[in-house]
């Protein structure tokens, strides 16, 4: 899947009136090391990566990370194991960025920041 199949398939799958969050930056291989924050819907059960496209202030070729965003595609996510497994998956930057514990009750889970 090409990154503009990725996102239609997102659009449609996430809608503006989910419950999102999203970790703060981190680098990953997935994305070349392009900054990179992890999305969780947890309306719908489903993760996802984005590219920090505001820090590219030189206009620069994003399309190779774009596919590493793409070949990530949506992920399961229904609870914070599953996040946390994700993260991990991601590399230890992303795990140190993103974390969250998982004695907090479902309120700190669902606020946990970013956006």
């Amino acid at each position: 899947m090409n990154y503009d199949e990725f996102s239609k398939k997102l659009e449609q799958t996430v809608t503006s009136g989910d419950l999102t969050d999203t970790t703060g930056d981190f680098q990953c291989d997935q994305t070349g090391g392009y900054p990179t924050c992890l999305c969780v819907c947890w309306t719908k059960g489903v993760a996802w990566l984005m590219l920090r496209y505001d820090l590219d202030d030189d206009g620069a070729d994003l399309s190779e990370f774009e596919q590493g965003v793409a070949d990530f595609g949506i992920r399961k996510c229904e609870d914070v194991d599953q996040f946390n497994a994700l993260l991990k998956d991601l590399g230890e930057d992303a795990y140190d960025i993103g974390y969250i514990p998982p004695e907090e009750d479902e309120t700190e889970t669902m606020n946990m920041g970013g956006i």
